[in-house]
């Protein structure tokens, strides 16, 4: 047609917004922003790591123990009650070790030769052996001779404060101490003369 401009003529041409727009990509500003939305969300997960850690520790600490206190509990079933007293009213010399499943590797008197074995050890434990009183019996005067209170007494050996609290330990009463926290677990259970009063 005569006079008609071109299709393709430079005011005919419409620009297209969101071709240029997609074009240009991310901004400086979205840029920035987005890393440190990021940044926050890992800086919060971070601080949240250590307490879970520590969570999951315990959770495993309080297993282990559990199954030491079943193993000291089997080994002070099988004794024969006239040997409890040579246990000894106050602690149970022996130091036992176990490793970190709980089973346990060895002991400080009976000592493993295995290089491998010794380097198992993660827990320790000794028993404190007490009498055992009727409840409300203040004055003490009167203990169950056919019961005893067992007291277990569980330290890590990877915690150097662990293994300090551990040996200053030797009663109880060790245990009540408010001056400083003690790193170490105890576990208590109590057991009684299941034989003839004569038996050895």
């Amino acid at each position: 047609m005569h006079g008609s401009l071109p299709i393709n003529h430079p005011w005919l041409t419409v620009p297209n917004a969101q071709s240029s727009r997609s074009s240009q990509g991310f901004s400086l500003i979205e840029v920035t922003l987005a890393i440190g939305i990021i940044a926050f969300a890992f800086v919060a997960l971070f601080g949240l790591l250590p307490t879970g850690l520590q969570t999951f520790r315990s959770s495993i600490d309080a297993t282990n123990d559990t199954i030491i206190l079943q193993d000291m509990n089997t080994m002070i079933q099988v004794t024969a009650w006239g040997k409890m007293d040579e246990v000894g009213d106050d602690i149970y010399k022996d130091i036992y070790y176990f490793d970190e499943e709980g089973r346990r590797t060895d002991s400080e008197d009976n000592q493993s030769a295995k290089k491998e074995v010794r380097a198992r050890r993660l827990y320790q434990a000794k028993l404190l052996m007490e009498l055992l009183y009727q409840p409300g019996d203040t004055g003490k005067q009167n203990p169950l001779v056919d019961s005893r209170r067992i007291v277990v007494v569980i330290g890590d050996l990877i915690r150097p404060k662990s293994r300090t609290d551990f040996k200053d330990v030797k009663s109880s009463s060790d245990l009540l101490k408010v001056n400083h926290a003690l790193d170490v677990r105890a576990r208590t259970f109590i057991v009684s003369r299941m034989e003839a009063a004569d038996g050895k």
